[in-house]
């Protein structure tokens, strides 16, 4: 079989995933071509859709084509009919597979409560799958008129379709399933996060359709109340396979071959799209150690803001808090967070077990997007690991009593609990060997496959 070349056309492309999967894909699967990146300007369109129809053997859509493609086109797939909605195109047909990435996700919408978050062209995907899973379903949008749009299509497929005037609203119906079909929390914005996150108890089940960062703000906020929470990484993988197979139909598609791409997609993504991590605590909670281990696991650059910090001042902390204080160290070690911040490429930080206590450093956080870890033992063995050290200022001197310095860490550690979970994205039981809360801090982040 002769090379083929295939492609994605959209505006504006940015990093996208498409290349690495679809090479990898064929390339598992004895499919010889290439597949190219074409961010076509939308005054263009007219003029190059018929070109690459001619000269491509076939090819994906995305934003802002996924309709406006379909005039160029001899005819639409039952699916994409019913969407209006084109994502992949082969010999002037159009197809959908957004719907096969969705399934293999297997979010059970089965007589539910589901609220779409968003009315584009995702969220129309979305919306007529939950109406054929006979589920109720609330539209929450932005654009009212997109939204209406949306309900007045599904009307005659859905059993029950309401349109949510707030967040508010929304959650009054108790949604069993969240479906986040809107750009929020997508890198490089990674702190954006739908309001509707306030809302989301245990009992939910969330799917997100943003898949870089693999494990976005909404996931994790739903994962951190106890809900069932998916990035939207499996859904591209599987839509892009379903496109491949429409491309190819007499390959030989083995999910033994075809499984670790999918694993390695979350570290493919970190290449591409840099990311910054803190890691918080309580003194003794084992930031350092395991933050090491975390960023070796990563393979990004680890920093010891501490030991940064002691580098900058050519001294001891417990030097600066006698001779300055500590709103000194304080403004020290902000000023040093914010320089490791705003430097390029993917990051690691273990901090000091005061630094995300303090207002500026949250807002630090927020700026940059960074993911906050927080590693959450029990007081009884912080202490244990820490009664017999010097050189923290915070719990006491060696000259007190031991039971005055274990009162004077005990409500400092009360102090700083609610924050520490609070401005959390992850918590991390850390009474347990380094090594094991490393690979579960990198599962739950998102990029441990």
């Amino acid at each position: 079989m002769s090379a083929i070349r295939l492609g994605l056309i959209g505006h504006p492309l940015g990093h996208s995933m498409s290349p690495y999967i679809h090479e990898r894909i064929m390339e598992a699967s004895g499919i010889s071509g290439r597949y190219e990146l074409f961010d076509i300007d939308p005054k263009e369109i007219d003029r190059y859709a018929p070109i690459l129809m001619r000269e491509l053997h076939g090819f994906n859509v995305t934003i802002p084509y996924k309709e406006k493609i379909i005039k160029y086109l001899d005819g639409l797939d039952p699916r994409a009919g019913r969407l209006r909605a084109v994502n992949t195109v082969f010999e002037k047909r159009g197809y959908n597979t957004d719907r096969d990435g969705f399934s293999a996700c297997a979010v059970d919408m089965s007589n539910k409560n589901v609220l779409i978050l968003g009315a584009g062209g995702v969220a129309r995907m979305l919306a007529f799958e939950a109406a054929d899973a006979g589920a109720n379903i609330d539209i929450l949008a932005v654009l009212r008129d997109q939204a209406e749009t949306l309900a007045r299509d599904l009307g005659p497929f859905a059993k029950a379709v309401r349109i949510a005037d707030s967040e508010e609203d929304a959650a009054r119906r108790n949604p069993d399933v969240v479906l986040n079909a809107t750009p929020l929390g997508m890198w490089p914005k990674c702190a954006a996060v739908p309001e509707f996150s306030k809302y989301l108890t245990a009992d939910t089940v969330v799917f997100d359709t943003v898949y870089n960062p693999p494990a976005t703000r909404f996931v994790l906020a739903a994962r951190k109340v106890g809900a069932q929470a998916t990035g939207g990484l499996p859904m591209l993988f599987h839509q892009a396979l379903a496109a491949q197979k429409i491309w190819n139909p007499d390959a030989e598609f083995s999910e033994s071959r075809l499984l670790p791409i999918l694993k390695d997609l979350p570290k493919e993504i970190l290449k591409k799209s840099p990311v910054k991590i803190i890691v918080t605590g309580f003194m003794g909670s084992g930031k350092s150690t395991v933050g090491r281990q975390i960023a070796e696991r990563l393979g990004i650059a680890f920093i010891d803001l501490d030991e940064e910090i002691r580098r900058v001042c050519g001294c001891s902390i417990e030097e600066i808090f006698e001779r300055d204080g500590e709103s000194a160290f304080r403004k020290i070690e902000t000023d040093v967070y914010r320089e490791y911040m705003k430097r390029p490429g993917s990051l690691l930080i273990a901090t000091g077990g005061g630094l995300i206590v303090q207002e500026e450093n949250r807002v630090i956080t927020e700026e940059y997007g960074a993911l906050n870890v927080y590693l959450d033992a029990p007081l009884a063995v912080l202490w244990e690991r820490i009664k017999a050290e010097r050189g923290r200022p915070l719990a006491g001197s060696g000259d007190e009593p031991e039971a005055e310095r274990f009162t004077k860490v005990a409500r400092l550690f009360e102090a700083r609990l609610p924050d520490y979970k609070r401005y959390a994205d992850v918590i991390i039981t850390a009474d347990r060997e380094p090594e094991d809360i490393a690979r579960d801090t990198v599962t739950a982040i998102g990029y441990g496959g």
